[in-house]
């Protein structure tokens, strides 16, 4: 399949294949470069980055295309090993895998719904996004316990200035990420049903 890859920093997303092996729909993704440069440094030095895979299967139609499954969100959590060295991997899914490296690239599963929602006679496109960033909540919280005070000896303006801080300090960190994005050629829903 023919991809049309936006590609931001060195963070990119290819689909290899959408199939229905059973009665799901199986997206067969790899994110390459899934730990950028910019944040290798972060992880070694004990921060945490969060990858968000985002994988939407949208029908093609004249006028108003239909998302057919709801978006499915992916989120991994990488960290540094726990000897200190190497990496782990949290998936949203429960599962953590520890590495020497960070894969390149990292392949990934994602099933998308029920194949029962297919048309043959439809046309289908999926849609990929990949995001990676630092989430800042345990900062944010002791910055602002050491500018406002703790929650539970401040006031209540104490407490209001405590949580716009906290969510102008979360809103930064967000802005700091890397995304890449990749639609698919149009897939005729027959091809889509085969194993």
């Amino acid at each position: 399949m023919l991809l049309c890859a936006s590609r931001a920093a060195a963070l990119e997303v290819s689909l290899k294949r959408v199939s229905t092996p059973a009665t799901v729909v199986v997206a067969t993704i790899e994110v390459r470069d899934p730990l950028p440069d910019r944040f290798r440094r972060l992880i070694e030095d004990g921060g945490v980055l969060h990858l968000r895979i985002q994988a939407e299967l949208w029908e093609s139609r004249p006028v108003w295309d239909r998302l057919v499954f709801p978006a499915i969100v992916r989120v991994f959590r990488f960290a540094r090993g726990l000897s200190g060295s190497g990496i782990s991997i949290a998936d949203s899914a429960g599962t953590t895998s520890f590495y020497a490296a960070a894969p390149n690239p990292m392949a990934m599963a994602i099933e998308c719904g029920q194949s029962a929602r297919i048309t043959a006679s439809a046309r289908y496109y999926l849609r990929l996004t990949a995001t990676a960033g630092t989430l800042a909540e345990r900062d944010a919280a002791d910055v602002g316990d050491v500018v406002f005070g703790r929650e539970s000896e401040s006031s209540g303006l104490g407490s209001l200035g405590r949580m716009i801080f906290r969510t102008v300090v979360k809103v930064s960190d967000y802005l700091q990420s890397v995304s890449a994005e990749a639609t698919t050629k149009r897939i005729s829903g027959a091809d889509l049903l085969k194993p």
